[in-house]
């Protein structure tokens, strides 16, 4: 799925120089906005084991997995291949990726977008599945802590005689009244 070439997009030419930068640049900016959005599970590549390996020697292009930019001038296409969270609306989940990809590229590199195509390659369970883990955990903590028989407790100890919490009481040396500074 990654068919980003590396190649370097030259932005602008003035008198102080030119600004360009790696196609990478553009992918890692669309694989971020895209897992920003509510409701991504992943980002699905189907590169298969030889893109893996790669990948583990170089772990910034984990950024770029499932992101494919093609860019012409100042116009770039992306695509990108998500796998959607279970219960989240998948029309909505693409249109705020399209909203946020585009917008964070063009603010990002100046570039125009020329089109955000969003491919759902799956459903991710994987929260409900631990939300149902999670549940099936407290009921059977509730039901331990109700089949345990009632600790009968006993009265609490007498706290010695002394001063109540709202009484102080300090100790001072008796003094003199010949050396208090009003004698002296």
């Amino acid at each position: 799925m990654n068919e980003n070439l590396p190649t370097n997009v030259q932005l602008d030419s003035n008198g102080n120089g030119t600004v360009s930068f790696a196609t990478d640049v553009v992918a890692t900016i669309a694989g971020l906005a895209t897992t920003e959005v509510e409701g991504v599970a992943s980002m699905w590549s189907t590169t298969g084991l030889a893109d893996m390996l790669t990948r583990k020697m170089q772990p910034a292009r984990n950024l770029t997995r499932g992101v494919r930019v093609e860019i012409n001038g100042d116009s770039v296409a992306v695509n990108v291949s998500i796998v959607v969270d279970y219960g989240f609306p998948v029309p909505e989940v693409a249109g705020k990726i399209q909203e946020n990809v585009k917008k964070n590229i063009e603010t990002m590199t100046g570039l125009k977008v020329s089109g955000v195509d969003v491919q759902v390659q799956g459903v991710s369970f994987e929260k409900e599945n631990r939300t149902a883990a999670e549940l099936e955990e407290q009921q059977k903590l509730l039901l331990r802590q109700q089949s345990e028989p009632e600790t009968v407790k006993e009265p609490a100890q007498e706290q010695p005689a002394g001063p109540e919490e709202d009484e102080f009481e300090m100790d001072l040396p008796e003094v003199d009244e010949e050396e208090t500074p009003e004698n002296v």
